[in-house]
């Protein structure tokens, strides 16, 4: 019998082998993609996508191929030629499935599915021993003198081909165009503005940036002088958004936490039965699919890679990119987290215009102006200052620093305008409820806190919100002083809609009632945030809430410091700067803030985090952690 002529370059032929089956499991990750994906994508941007994961999954095998094929055409120098071929044949096929199943055994893992999660650890054996007893059939076939037709590569290109126009096929079709509800029906446009603070927004009196449209949207519609959040972090706080419950209760308690299933969200109740088409378009990592906030969304825009869309969610992307986090200077690749408003709005209003007259729920999400601030003529480099773990600051700087982030709020508040435009425009204006609001906003200094949103005081726990809702009746005050919270605008939304379903337990109240004057009493909110820009150094409890004060009623404040044991209340009305604490002279108020924030403390206690150390260099580019 004739062996295999012995090659001293044959390990290549795994190589070739890798590239082969790389393009096949590319194939197939694009079909999983497939199920996943809600980005709005045509046919040939997903098959595009679907190509590009096969072709990084083909170099990335053939790098497999060749570390695997040298070795043992080293080790196997004095074995039969087709054996050494063979078996390493098996080893690159049994590597790179490998890389792909035991990706998935951990996801199953992480949902506690042990025995699948089992099953998926061991197909890789399989895999190898499908490979070796074919490439064992060929080597000898070879060895006796003939050769395949039609080569390994040609042959799984094509099926790669084949399996990626299916997946093609899939990816495109989840733009949100199965809708019940009748043409006509209204819809509604949720803005959140990242870190905008309420004195930004000119409406509000302070005049501290330009802000012409959300003016005049308010001038049309209702302006709450009083909204606050319940925690001045981003993804808790549009949790509470879309949940009507407070981050305590909902559990996404910081950045690295995701919302559970188990939590119905607004578009969760929109989209239900197919009623509402529902879309969301973010422009930062924060508020990503990890967090959970995707739920109910058909499409959820939330892959900032830039050239091939969706490219983010190839598994070997996300590999690199989190290596780049790790062992790179994250701040090199802040494009990978976060995009300019305008990219965001381009997405959205596409989406919007091939809705037609069919209802739709639209959640779009600025970045502007959160860290890091940048602007035309800038003399200060904010992203050197997020890199250093203890930034100081001359006033030149931090003068130069506020007014960039008030240039971001301008920015922002230009975007918002392009979507009223944009409703306008397609005459739908007039049927769509549009909110604006913000997560949380931003210490500027104060308190001695340089730009950023940690801590319990107002500049980060107040927000501006304003709401123009067509054909609500009987509105009275279009000037809401009454204290009002982030879980109150899901309730709003599903009474303007006249929605039949409702949220099992919600926290919130319609805020429209306050315009009619069917309810006049503040709500109360517990407060909860970091000590500092540290996820390590601590937790702050509080409470802002109407109280009677000296036989006058009024607004208070109060945060407790639980590792340090320290108390403070604020008179909001009389001190809305919190610089004098009065705990002491107010033992009666003291005492019910303390029991309601012990039992709210009681609720909390497991709030550990646990971010992965790529996701912490991540959320370090863009400002929300040291």
């Amino acid at each position: 019998m004739k062996f295999l002529k012995r090659d001293s370059l044959q390990f290549l032929r795994c190589g070739v082998l890798g590239i082969g089956l790389g393009l096949l499991a590319g194939a197939c990750e694009a079909v999983q993609i497939a199920t996943d994906i809600r980005l709005d994508l045509s046919f040939g941007e997903s098959f595009l996508l679907g190509m590009s994961a096969s072709v990084m999954a083909g170099l990335f095998g053939f790098g497999i191929g060749l570390g695997v094929g040298l070795p043992i055409q080293l080790i196997g120098r004095k074995w039969y030629p087709h054996r050494v071929y063979t078996l390493a044949m098996a080893a690159t096929a049994f590597f790179l499935s490998g890389f792909f199943l035991w990706h998935a055994a951990g996801i199953l893992m992480g949902d506690e599915r042990l025995p699948a999660a089992i099953a998926m650890a061991v197909c890789p054996l399989g895999v190898a021993g499908v490979v070796y007893f074919n490439a064992g059939y060929w080597a000898r076939r070879e060895s006796l003198g003939g050769a395949p037709k039609l080569g390994w590569l040609p042959v799984s290109l094509l099926l790669a081909m084949g399996v990626n126009v299916g997946a093609a096929a899939m990816m495109s079709g989840v733009a949100g165009d199965d809708v019940r509800a009748l043409t006509g029906e209204p819809n509604v446009l949720l803005i959140t503005i990242d870190t905008l603070r309420r004195d930004h927004v000119s409406a509000y009196g302070e005049g501290r940036a330009e802000t012409p449209r959300m003016d005049a949207l308010a001038e049309e519609g209702i302006l709450f002088m009083n909204a606050i959040t319940p925690t001045p972090e981003t993804a808790p706080a549009h949790a509470s958004m879309m949940t009507a419950l407070h981050p305590i209760r909902h559990k996404v308690t910081d950045n690295s936490k995701r919302l559970e299933e188990g939590f119905l969200t607004l578009a969760e109740l929109l989209r239900e039965e197919e009623y509402y088409a529902t879309g969301a378009f973010l422009s930062s990592f924060a508020v990503n699919a990890r967090t959970g906030l995707n739920q109910g969304f058909q499409i959820y825009e939330d892959d900032f890679f830039p050239g091939i869309r969706g490219f983010g969610s190839v598994l070997l992307t996300q590999y690199t990119q989190q290596a780049l986090m790790i062992l790179g200077d994250p701040h090199d690749f802040a494009w990978l987290l976060e995009r300019r408003g305008d990219v965001t709005n381009q997405l959205a209003s596409d989406w919007i215009r091939a809705r037609g007259e069919k209802p739709w729920f639209a959640w779009v999400h600025y970045f502007e102006p959160h860290a890091p601030y940048e602007g035309p003529n800038a003399t200060v480099d904010h992203r050197t200052f997020l890199s250093d773990r203890d930034p100081t600051y001359t006033e030149a700087e931090a003068d130069e620093l506020r007014r960039l982030y008030a240039y971001e709020a301008g920015l922002a508040d230009t975007q918002v305008g392009v979507l009223l435009d944009l409703l306008a425009e397609l005459e739908i204006d007039d049927r769509t409820m549009v909110i604006v609001t913000a997560d949380h906003g931003e210490q500027l200094g104060e308190h001695d806190i340089f730009f950023h949103h940690h801590g319990l005081y107002d500049e980060s726990i107040q927000v501006p919100l304003i709401i123009r809702a067509p054909g609500q009746g009987g509105i009275k005050y279009k000037r809401i002083e009454q204290q009002v919270r982030l879980m109150d605008l899901t309730p709003t939304v599903l009474k303007w809609l006249k929605f039949d379903r409702e949220l099992d337990y919600s926290e919130g109240v319609p805020l429209l009632d306050y315009a009619t004057a069917v309810r006049e009493r503040s709500l109360p909110s517990t407060l909860f945030g970091r000590k500092t820009a540290s996820l390590s150094e601590g937790t702050l409890f509080g409470m802002r809430a109407p109280a009677e004060l000296d036989g006058e009623q009024v607004h208070i404040k109060y945060i407790y410091d639980k590792a340090a044991n320290v108390e403070e209340l604020y008179n909001l009305a009389a001190d809305p700067d919190e610089t004098v604490d009065i705990s002491e002279t107010q033992p009666s108020v003291m005492a019910p803030l303390r029991e309601h924030t012990q039992k709210e403390m009681d609720g909390a206690k497991d709030l550990a985090s646990d971010v992965s150390q790529a996701d912490i260099e991540a959320l370090k580019v863009l400002g929300y952690m040291e």
